[in-house]
C-alpha cells in the first residue's frame, strides 16, 4: 500500500508522511506512519511483535515506541482510546484497524515500499557530521524535477485539463521537519529557490505566485481551498524538508484545489552530493512526456547546477529573506551577510545581485550618496552577468541602474525586456518594467505589466500600491483606490503604501485624508527624506506654511546629519509652496546630481505647472525625457 489511501474522512499519504482532511494537513514521523501503514494492510488484529518486527526491523527497541507511535495516531485522528473510532487495542493481542479503507488514485514516479512483511520506507541514519559545500543543490535538484513534473501534470491532456486560461501554482512554504529551528533557512530558501525556477517557464501556460506572496503563509492554519481563493491558484504545491549534516529529506506534493486527489507526490532521500545525480534521472524518466513546451535554451538553464559553500549559501538566504525588513540597520546588516556570501562563494551570482538590489535601496531611501551606490552596484551587476548571462535578476537591476541613474532608457528597456524573456513569472521584473513604462508615459502598455504583476503577486502590498498610482494618473480614481485599499491590507504598516496613497487622495481633493495618510508614512518609515518631502508638499497645497517650511528644516538637518536628501524631494515642497523659483533651482541640483526620482518628472502632476518653463523643458531635455 505505497499510493494514496482513505480513512473515513481522512486521505493518508504515505510517501509524504501525511494525513489531510478538508484542507487540514497533519505530519506523522516516519515510523508512526509505518505503523499505519502496516495496520492498514493488515485486516483484523496485528500483533505487536509483527509490528515491531517491521517497523524496527534489526533496531533494538522497548514496546514503548510502539505504544507511543500508537498514541500519536490516536492524537492525528482525535480519536478515544475507550471509545475508538479507528484504532482498537486489544488485551495481550495487538491493535486492530476499525475504519475502512479506501483507494485514492494519484500520479507516482517513485516506488517506495512500505509493508508487513518486513521491509520499510525510513530516513536513513543522519550523521552529524557537517557539510560545508553543495548544499543548495538538493533545492535545486527538487526544484528542477518538481517542475518537469508539474508541467506534465499541469500539461497532460488526459487526466487533468487545464482550466480556461492559464493555470496558476501557488508553492506553500516547504515544513521544517528538522530538530534545528536554525534549519527555517534551508526550507524557506528551498521554497523561493523552486519559485524562482518555475518562474522560468512559459507565462502564458502556467503562472507562478512570487515568493513575497507566498512568504505569508509560512506556518499557516488557513485551508487550502481558502489559499487557492486568495491567491487565485488552480495548483498547490507543498512539502516538507528534514536536513541534518549531509543528510537531507524533501518530500513534495501536488494538490488541484477544490479536488480532494493528489496528483503528484515524490520524495527524496540521501546524501546531498548524490542529489545531481538523482535530478537527472527523475529528469530523464518524465521529460519525454512533458507538454509545457521548453526550449532547448530553457531546459540548459532549468539544468544547471552549482556547488556552494554552506555556510556562504546561509549568508546569502538570510539576507535574501530579510530583505524586506525596513531600516537602515537592517539593510546594513543584510549588506554584511552578503558580504560573507560573497567571500566564500565568489563563484556564485545571486549575492552580486542582492548587494547591488541593497546599494541602490540605500540610494533610494537617502540612506548612501546615489554616485557611490549606483556605481557599486553596476559593478556588481556586470560581475554576476559575467557569472551567468542568464540571470534575470541581474539583467533587471541593470535596467533599473540604466533607466534611474544613467537615463539611458534605450537600453533600460531592452535589460526589462531581457529580464522577462528570462524568467516571464518573475513579478518583481514585471512590476518594475511597468514603473519605467509609467515614467516614459506608456500608460496602457505599463498597466499591462503591473496587472501580471498583481496577479504573480497577489499579496504583495508594494504591487497595488503602483498599480493604484498608474491608475491615477490615467483618472482612474475608483480602481486606484481599491488598489490601496488592497495594498493597506495586506501590509497595514508599509510606509510606501501611505507615501504613494497620499498624492492620489490629493489628486481627488481629499486634503485631509491625504494628509493624514502621509503622516502614518512619516511615521512608519522613521521619518525618511522622501515621506517627509511629500507630507511637506501636502501641507504646502493646503495652506499649512509653517508646517511644510518646518518640513523643509527637516530635510535640511538630516542633510547636514551627511544624509542624503533628494534635490526633487526639496523641489517638491518649495513648488507646493508656490515658490517657482526655488522649485527650478533645486530641480537643477537634482540633475547635477543624476537624482534617480528626475525620471518621473513628465508625469508627476504636482509639477504640471512647470512644464511651460523653459528651464523645466531644458532639464527635460538633458534628462532624455523630451526630443
Amino acid at each position: 500500500m505505497d499510493d494514496n489511501f482513505q480513512i473515513q474522512e481522512w486521505v493518508v499519504s504515505p510517501k509524504l508522511n501525511s494525513l489531510r482532511r478538508n484542507g487540514k494537513m497533519v505530519h506523522l514521523e516516519p515510523k508512526v506512519m509505518q505503523v499505519l501503514v502496516c495496520l492498514a494492510k493488515s485486516p483484523g488484529v496485528v500483533s505487536k511483535e509483527k509490528l515491531m518486527q517491521t517497523v524496527w526491523t534489526d533496531t533494538f527497541v522497548t514496546d514503548d515506541v510502539l505504544t507511543r507511535s500508537i498514541s500519536e495516531l490516536r492524537k492525528a485522528f482525535d480519536d478515544d482510546k475507550k471509545n475508538p473510532r479507528f484504532i482498537q487495542t486489544i488485551p495481550k493481542g495487538g491493535y486492530r484497524l476499525l475504519a475502512s479503507i479506501e483507494q485514492v488514485q494519484s500520479l507516482e514516479l517513485k516506488e517506495s515500499h512500505v509493508s508487513c512483511s518486513g521491509s520499510s520506507l525510513a530516513l536513513p541514519e543522519i550523521s552529524s557530521k557537517p557539510s560545508h559545500r553543495k548544499i543548495w543543490i538538493a533545492g535545486s535538484a527538487l526544484a528542477l524535477a518538481s517542475l518537469l513534473v508539474i508541467a506534465y501534470v499541469i500539461g497532460r491532456n488526459t487526466a487533468t485539463p487545464v482550466p480556461p486560461g492559464r493555470a496558476m501554482l501557488a508553492v506553500l512554504p516547504f515544513e521544517n521537519l528538522s530538530k534545528d529551528s536554525a534549519q527555517e533557512f534551508f526550507a524557506d530558501g528551498l521554497t523561493a529557490e523552486m519559485i524562482s525556477q518555475f518562474g522560468r517557464l512559459p507565462s502564458d501556460r502556467l503562472g507562478v505566485i512570487a515568493w513575497t506572496s507566498m512568504a505569508r503563509y509560512k506556518g499557516t492554519s488557513k485551508r487550502e481551498d481558502q489559499i487557492s481563493r486568495e491567491l487565485g491558484a488552480n495548483y498547490l504545491l507543498e512539502g516538507t524538508v528534514r536536513r541534518s549534516g549531509n543528510r537531507v529529506r524533501i518530500t513534495a506534493e501536488l494538490i488541484e484545489s477544490g479536488k480532494r486527489d493528489h496528483l503528484w507526490s515524490n520524495s527524496y532521500d540521501g546524501n546531498l552530493e548524490d542529489v545531481i545525480t538523482l535530478q537527472n534521472r527523475v529528469a530523464r524518466e518524465i521529460a519525454s512526456e512533458i507538454r509545457v513546451q521548453l526550449t532547448p535554451q530553457d531546459e540548459a538553464r532549468l539544468s544547471v547546477a552549482s556547488t556552494v559553500n554552506s555556510e556562504g549559501y546561509d549568508a546569502y538566504l538570510k539576507a535574501k529573506l530579510r530583505f524586506d525588513i525596513p531600516g537602515t540597520q537592517a539593510m546594513l546588516a543584510n549588506m554584511e551577510h552578503l558580504r560573507t556570501a560573497i567571500r566564500l562563494n565568489p563563484g556564485y551570482a545571486p549575492p552580486y545581485v542582492s548587494m547591488a538590489v541593497m546599494n541602490r535601496a540605500m540610494a533610494s531611501q537617502g540612506a548612501a550618496d546615489p554616485k557611490s551606490s549606483y556605481a557599486a552596484a553596476r559593478s556588481l551587476l556586470l560581475k554576476a552577468l559575467e557569472l551567468d548571462p542568464d540571470s534575470s535578476a541581474a539583467h533587471r537591476e541593470l535596467a533599473w541602474v540604466e533607466w534611474r541613474y544613467e537615463w539611458n532608457f534605450t537600453e533600460a528597456e531592452k535589460e526589462f525586456r531581457r529580464a522577462i524573456q528570462l524568467s516571464p513569472n518573475d513579478a518583481t521584473s514585471r512590476d518594475t518594467y511597468g514603473l519605467f513604462l509609467k515614467s516614459m508615459g506608456r500608460f496602457e502598455e505599463a498597466l499591462v505589466q503591473s496587472r501580471e504583476s498583481v496577479e504573480l503577486s497577489p499579496m504583495e502590498s508594494f504591487g497595488h500600491t503602483n498599480q493604484g498610482s498608474l491608475l491615477a494618473l490615467m483618472r482612474m480614481f475608483e480602481e486606484a483606490n481599491a488598489q490601496y485599499e488592497k495594498a493597506a491590507a495586506i501590509d497595514p504598516r508599509q510606509p510606501y503604501v501611505y507615501e504613494r496613497m497620499g498624492p492620489v487622495l490629493l489628486m481627488q481633493g481629499r486634503n485631509a485624508d491625504a494628509i493624514a495618510v502621509l503622516e502614518k508614512a512619516r511615521v512608519y518609515s522613521g521619518g525618511q527624506q522622501d515621506k517627509l518631502a511629500w507630507l511637506g508638499y501636502a501641507y504646502a497645497v493646503n495652506g499649512r506654511r509653517l508646517e511644510a517650511l518646518k518640513v523643509l528644516d527637516q530635510l535640511q538637518k538630516i542633510a547636514e546629519a551627511r544624509m542624503y536628501v533628494s534635490p526633487l524631494h526639496v523641489a517638491l515642497v518649495f513648488n507646493g509652496l508656490g515658490e517657482r523659483e526655488e522649485a527650478i533651482t533645486w530641480l537643477e541640483k537634482a540633475y547635477q546630481g543624476r537624482d534617480e526620482y528626475l525620471v518621473y518628472l513628465n508625469v508627476y502632476p504636482e509639477f504640471q505647472n512647470l512644464h511651460s518653463d523653459k528651464r523645466f523643458q531644458a532639464l527635460q531635455r538633458q534628462i532624455g525625457l523630451l526630443q
